[in-house]
């Protein structure tokens, strides 16, 4: 197994975080122009002592988190983790039992300051954007998967802050950043997974004003809470008329809400999935009624699907870095099989692919950063969200982020599985047994491309995107050009101005179909795009690395550029046949 500091081992995260993320544009927007130090500066208020004056100290202050967390979860959590995963959790009598082991890392991580990472200082936060929780994630699932939900889930707090009223605040956001509560989020009902503007999940008002929920709720995570910890349970349930439109948001206790059973689960054995009982369950509005989905749910996705996206990478590393150990030391035929040509060409494939993996994750944070940043910063300048939306600082990057989203969660999610697979085919006969990390890592890795919006529903939020922006002069078409322009090597601004124009030409083709043949091709545009863009990424990154004069990691950059271009280039080959040829392929079969 291996272990050490997650942070200080991992130069392509450390090289993410200190030069790739352009915290230039991110940290003022999410300190709101450094508000916090300079009201402590006024008042003295200990909540907000480290609050940064300057995007520098900001940074300074990320990396000192990022390494510490490193700590923890490369000397605290992965060395139980084989042992959290083989007890599991017990279920007796509407309880839910946790490893004592995983208690005792929660308890660290608790004590250090960093359980409530996403929040506001006044409520016990930390304050940490998007990106500033990617790195917080990713180590945390590379050490075990299920216990970075375990901590992600009392971010969840973050939605209260955002969308509660002050009561609401100022009452669960402390608790929960203090350790005192959790939360969870219950969408998912019995019949209704991703089909949520049919949720039945009724909510009633009495003649006091006081509402009252009614209804079955199904892979809850944490919906029981953890340990002694009770959770907040922010549920979508039915005020009116059908359809999305009827439903509206709310706040329940755990303690108001009979647990039926978790379920027994291939992977992710710490993690308890819940089936929520409510019967006339006591409950809080969040917001208002009718916008539950709308509004509130659907504000949250963007974040939501980083965060898987993000555990994918981390899930990924883990699967590196384990097959990497092994093959170090496993010898065959008087050497180490790390020195075979196959072992060594699966092996820098998978490195290359987490690497693309990262590249785009922590690309597209950047963007939601910015457009979330942008958008509190037109409303507090007194803009009305109708003029928000308009704005030209609004249009092209809200359109990029809702495309990235999708595309990193389905990149990630997808190609974690092919990372953790060959990843296992390293340890030979060994990896199919339990005795190593890697058969846990294999298990975890699969519900990556499932939970959040299944694979299908990414290719279904990202196609519309692509489809217009690969347009003549379109949004997307214009981005990827202006960053294959700025690339240095005149060699690859050619191999990726040609994949542009493929792409372009393979949408007209795609556009031209009938809607059940653009239903079935869909993915094949996606993934097209999909493997294009870290490319251009992981190019970008080799000339940032080399104009800073990082030479191990410019040599680092030069390998994964050349291996993820064999893989791009040999999968984009496969979707361009199927998408050129799917019509003489139909006309074949109906003959």
């Amino acid at each position: 197994m291996v272990t050490g500091n997650f942070y200080d081992d991992n130069p392509d995260l450390q090289f993410t975080i200190e030069h790739f993320l352009n915290w230039d544009k991110i940290v003022p927007l999410v300190e709101e122009n450094f508000a916090d130090a300079a009201k402590y500066a006024q008042e003295n208020d200990p909540q907000l002592e480290l609050a940064p004056s300057n995007t520098e100290e900001a940074v300074e202050n990320y990396k000192m988190i990022f390494q510490q967390l490193g700590e923890i979860a490369g000397k605290a959590l992965a060395p139980v983790a084989h042992e959290m995963d083989k007890e599991g959790l017990k279920f007796d009598n509407g309880k839910v039992i946790f490893p004592e082991s995983l208690l005792k890392v929660l308890n660290i991580v608790e004590e250090s300051g960093f359980l409530a990472y996403t929040c506001k200082r006044q409520y016990g936060g930390l304050n940490l954007s998007i990106s500033g929780e990617m790195p917080i994630l990713e180590q945390l699932s590379r050490g075990e998967a299920a216990f970075a939900l375990v901590v992600g889930c009392f971010n969840l707090a973050k939605v209260i802050e955002i969308y509660g009223d002050e009561e609401m605040k100022k009452k669960y956001v402390p608790l929960i950043t203090s350790g005192q509560m959790t939360s969870a989020m219950a969408l998912t009902e019995p019949d209704f997974g991703s089909d949520l503007p049919h949720l039945r999940t009724s909510a009633r008002q009495d003649d006091d004003g006081k509402w009252y929920i009614t209804g079955t709720k199904r892979f809850i995570t944490h919906g029981c809470g953890v340990g002694d910890k009770p959770s907040a349970i922010l549920t979508l349930a039915r005020t009116g008329a059908e359809g999305a439109r009827g439903l509206s948001f709310f706040l329940v206790e755990s303690n108001d809400v009979e647990i039926a059973r978790i379920e027994e689960k291939m992977g992710l054995h710490c993690s308890p999935t819940c089936e929520v009982v409510y019967e006339n369950s006591p409950a809080q509005l969040i917001g208002e009624p009718g916008k539950g989905l709308t509004k509130y749910a659907m504000g949250m996705m963007n974040g939501a699907r980083l965060g898987i996206a993000i555990q994918g990478v981390g899930i990924g590393q883990a699967a590196y870095e384990e097959a990497k150990k092994y093959a170090s030391e496993r010898v065959q035929f008087g050497t180490t099989i790390d020195q075979m040509q196959p072992i060594k060409r699966i092996l820098d494939e998978i490195d290359a692919t987490v690497q693309a993996m990262r590249a785009i994750t922590y690309k597209c944070s950047e963007f939601v950063d910015v457009l979330e940043g942008t958008h509190g910063k037109l409303a507090r300048e007194g803009l009305n969200e109708k003029e928000i939306r308009k704005h030209p600082d609004i249009i092209e990057n809200e359109k990029l982020a809702k495309l990235l989203t999708p595309t990193s969660k389905l990149f990630t999610s997808e190609l974690v599985n092919k990372v953790a697979y060959d990843a296992t085919g390293v340890f030979g006969g060994s990896g199919y047994t339990e005795d190593y990390m890697i058969s846990k890592i294999y298990k975890d890795a699969r519900i990556c491309a499932i939970y959040e919006g299944t694979s299908q529903l990414q290719v279904i939020g990202a196609i519309g995107g692509i489809g217009e922006g690969m347009r003549p002069g379109g949004y997307l078409d214009r981005y990827l050009t202006q960053e294959i322009e700025a690339l240095e090597n005149p060699d690859l601004r050619i191999i990726f101005k040609d994949q542009l124009q493929t792409l372009a030409d393979l949408v007209v083709l795609y556009k031209e179909r009938s809607r059940e043949e653009k239903d079935y091709l869909a993915s094949d545009i996606v993934w097209y795009f999909a493997y294009l863009f870290p490319q251009i990424l992981l190019a970008s990154q080799l000339d940032l690395a080399k104009n800073k004069g990082l030479t191990e990691i410019q040599a680092m950059k030069e390998k994964a550029l050349k291996n993820f271009q064999l893989i791009a280039k040999r999968e984009m080959a496969k979707l361009e046949i199927q998408l050129r040829e799917f019509e003489g392929a139909r006309e074949l079969v109906e003959a």
